[in-house]
């Protein structure tokens, strides 16, 4: 929208000996207030972004000086990656199959990595949230990360829980790589991987429910198929940045 919005405007031009001249519409819109009016939200973004609010509660603004402290030095890509999990109450889908597995053996969450540097995301879906299940997501997402920038992971930030479990710290040790620990309720120390998991389930739900209002049949709208909505959430974020970089 804001790329028709463009179109729908004329453009002052300046040619290399000085001469100005102005460039057309290419769409003449209607109503005049169309190329610079506020841009309609889609239905699917509104009801993907809805949720319940407690009253009295108080906004707190950013400070300026500490925007971006936790990856400020973080230049190198694997200098740092945070790490955090989500649980999912709706039994997922698997990758392959047909769907009949038990719920037991579904998808119940997954483990999400932000690289501090590239802000690239990355999600490894669950079927158990154990210190098992987990250390073999960080392997994959370490293959998958070589596999795309022949880099390794140098250091691990992450909340307390399954991270500090000694099958997990000893993968980490095993391979040279440093942990570091948010204190005890204290989620902003993690922001990087916390905010990730917020912009990956947000475009999750919002998939998702465009796909139920506009194709619905056939069990499209089965909400089981969360997980494949975040794969692709987070396949989607991952090709924005790689935009950016480039």
């Amino acid at each position: 929208m804001p790329r028709v919005q463009e179109l729908m405007r004329a453009h002052p031009m300046e040619e290399p000996d000085g001469a100005t001249s102005t460039a057309p519409q290419i769409i003449k819109p209607k109503i005049p207030q169309a190329s610079s009016c506020t841009l309609p939200k889609c239905q699917s973004c509104q009801l993907s972004r809805a949720r319940q609010r407690k009253l009295n509660v108080v906004k707190s603004k950013t400070i300026i000086e500490n925007a971006g402290a936790l990856s400020r030095d973080k230049y190198l890509l694997g200098d740092m990656v945070s790490m955090d999990q989500y649980v999912v109450k709706t039994p997922g889908r698997l990758s392959q199959g047909y769907g009949r597995e038990a719920d037991h053996n579904k998808f119940h969450g997954g483990t999400i990595f932000r690289d501090a540097a590239s802000k690239i995301i990355h999600v490894e879906n669950q079927v158990s949230l154990n210190a098992g299940k987990t250390v073999n997501s960080k392997l994959r997402f370490e293959e998958w990360l070589y596999e795309q920038a022949a880099i390794t992971v140098k250091h691990y930030h992450s909340d307390n829980g399954v991270f500090t479990a000694e099958s997990f710290r000893y993968a980490c040790a095993e391979q040279d790589q440093t942990q570091s620990f948010s204190g005890v309720g204290a989620k902003h120390q993690n922001a990087e991987a916390e905010r990730a998991i917020q912009t990956i389930m947000y475009m999750a739900r919002e998939f998702m429910i465009h796909t139920a209002l506009n194709w619905g049949d056939d069990g499209s709208d089965n909400l089981s198929l969360w997980s494949f909505a975040v794969d692709h959430a987070a396949g989607y974020t991952t090709g924005y940045h790689n935009e950016k970089v480039a």
